[in-house]
């Protein structure tokens, strides 16, 4: 298994826009072909999120077309693919 994390910065002042917008991209990420599990973190000025993929192919491909709207409530910081070496 492979992870992508994403790391993203909060916009001031949207705070009423991220949880919808969220919810509407958990929705779509549970789609993606090789999505196992996924968890979204934030501490209010920018958020963190690592989604556990099947294989590496699948997380590269992810990490590959991972794109925010420019009207989204988040700016996009990073996507990198990781190898899953252990879990609790």
């Amino acid at each position: 298994m492979h992870a992508v994390v994403f790391q993203v910065d909060m916009k001031e002042g949207r705070d009423d826009d991220t949880r919808p917008e969220l919810e509407q991209l958990i929705g779509s990420v549970k789609t993606v072909p090789g999505f196992v599990r996924g968890t979204w973190t934030t501490d209010g000025s920018k958020g963190v999120s690592m989604v556990i993929m099947e294989s590496e192919e699948a997380a590269l491909e992810m990490a590959a077309n991972a794109s925010i709207p420019p009207e989204a409530s988040v700016v996009f910081r990073s996507a990198d693919v990781l190898e899953v070496v252990g879990e609790a």
